[in-house]
């Protein structure tokens, strides 16, 4: 069977792949133990380097790799090149220059008592073995490629399973790394097809799962994983939200709630939601991103000038319009977009603004995955911190003001992997940030040490120079009480009182 790659801007064919068929698994599988037992041994610095050199490859298909970026997931080349091709390459310099210093690090233990015994203990890591890497539709090529190139050079053989709707993004991501020579064969390995077969298939088969996507999807993984007790790494949904107080910047501010919603269609774990506005500038707030969302320039992404792109399909489409229809039923009014492009064939939301929102309805506590934003006001910053943990979600989230001390106290009191003082959304570029949240927003974190360390397993070395019998040891006898009487004086000296 085949996977068709469809450009949802202009429902044009782009091509297609062959699916994986599940009987070859176990041999994929295999081949990947094979080669990771040889790389394995490889020492990190050098493992560093012969995975950093994959830039080499980008660097010379940059354009390339970004348009067919944009006909797969109808976002703008340039966007493309921006949030993934660049991030991309700046992460895996960036893993390449942390790679030793986090993975090689020794860390020595203080074991107390018995350092007088001539014991030592120590922790270092060692490679998981196989990761299986899930990917997204959304971010098809950015995502998996730093999540694999971390599992690399950690030690790690992977086995890649891209999104279906985004599959030659996906097949570009392994052609990416079969490009990097002194690779043991059947290191990287890319396999097609469906979620519920062949991703399903992979999980009991790994050392460890990284999946990105939808909440539901991550606990299906989950439970699945338990099987076989696999670790597993979940960045899954999120409902960030962007609280602006009236000593903000606050075209600086409109501009940013612009961009963070409306950036890859709203397809974006951490996408500008729910917008919290104190109740002294909601409606001049209001009015000017109103303004700004309008002159947005929506179309095909592979014309000059386009701001806003398709969503990825169909199916995403008409979510994400019944979610607008029901939140017109619970009372929430449209201030801009809420429909389906009329002017364009592919699968287009207008970039949309709810009003009249409160914090108990469905949009405002829902994942919608596109352009939608929804506006909140409040009066008191503890109304507004109540309100924005009252959700499910807590992947990253911001506080717009000029007093920044403001903005940390308020920031930590908030339910979030990531807040953000006067930014939104772009810290998933920053490599040496960890990357995931809370809550439904999943499990572990990617990015900087924190991504190594999920790739890894901490392995205790114990070092015993004594000489002479442990005094525990048997036999029980008289002697060995006469230094249980010594314990017990040790024990009573532990004790901590007031």
């Amino acid at each position: 069977m085949v996977i068709s790659s469809t450009n949802p801007a202009t429902l044009e064919r782009n091509g297609e792949v062959q699916e994986t068929p599940l009987e070859a698994l176990d041999a994929i599988f295999s081949a990947a133990r094979a080669a990771q037992r040889q790389w394995r041994d490889v020492e990190t610095a050098r493992r560093a380097r012969i995975i950093v050199r994959v830039n080499e490859y980008i660097a010379e298909r940059i354009d390339e790799i970004s348009v067919l970026i944009s006909k797969e997931t109808g976002k703008p080349p340039l966007e493309a090149l921006s949030s993934e091709v660049y991030g991309a390459m700046d992460s895996t310099f960036y893993y390449y220059t942390i790679a030793e210093q986090v993975l090689d690090k020794k860390e020595d233990i203080d074991l107390g008592f018995y350092n007088s015994l001539d014991k030592t203990s120590f922790l270092v890591y060692k490679p998981a073995g196989i990761v299986a890497v899930i990917g997204p539709y959304n971010y098809p090529f950015a995502i998996p490629f730093n999540q694999i190139t971390q599992s690399l050079m950690a030690g790690n053989a992977v086995v890649f399973k891209p999104s279906s709707d985004t599959a030659l993004v996906g097949k570009e991501v392994q052609a990416s790394f079969d490009s990097i020579p002194d690779l043991p064969k059947g290191l990287v390995q890319t396999v097609f097809g469906s979620g519920s077969v062949i991703g399903n298939a992979m999980i009991g088969r790994a050392n460890r799962v990284i999946f990105t996507g939808s909440t539901e999807t991550g606990k299906a993984i989950m439970r699945k994983a338990a099987d076989t007790l696999t670790p597993v790494c979940l960045e899954l949904g999120g409902k960030s939200e962007m609280i602006v107080f009236p000593d903000a910047n606050l075209h600086r501010a409109a501009l940013a709630a612009r961009w963070g919603c409306f950036t890859n269609s709203g397809q974006v774990c951490s996408s500008v939601k729910r917008l919290y506005l104190h109740e002294s500038i909601s409606k001049s707030f209001t009015a000017e991103l109103v303004s700004l969302t309008k002159q947005l320039k929506q179309g095909n992404p592979l014309e000059p000038g386009i701001d806003v792109g398709a969503m990825i399909n169909e199916f995403q489409m008409t979510k994400v319009l019944k979610a607008i229809e029901d939140a017109k039923k619970e009372g929430a009014s449209v201030l801009v977009g809420g429909q389906r492009n009329p002017k364009l064939k592919g699968f287009f939301v207008e970039p949309t603004i709810l009003g009249n929102c409160t914090n108990k309805m469905d949009c405002v506590q829902k994942e919608i995955f596109g352009p939608v934003l929804s506006i909140i006001t409040f009066k008191e910053e503890d109304e507004a911190i109540e309100m924005a943990n009252t959700n499910p979600y807590g992947l990253t989230s911001s506080i717009w003001t000029e007093d920044h001390e403001k903005g940390v106290r308020l920031g930590k009191r908030l339910e979030t992997g990531t807040v953000m003082i006067n930014e939104v959304v772009y810290t998933f570029a920053l490599a040496p940030t960890p990357w995931g949240g809370p809550k439904a927003s999943g499990i572990g974190r990617t990015h900087g040490k924190f991504g190594f360390l999920e790739v890894v397993d901490p392995l205790h070395v114990h070092v015993d120079k004594f000489k002479d019998p442990d005094v525990w040891w048997m036999p029980y006898d008289a002697s060995f009480a006469e230094v249980m009487e010594n314990f017990k004086l040790i024990a009573k000296s532990l004790v901590v009182r007031d």
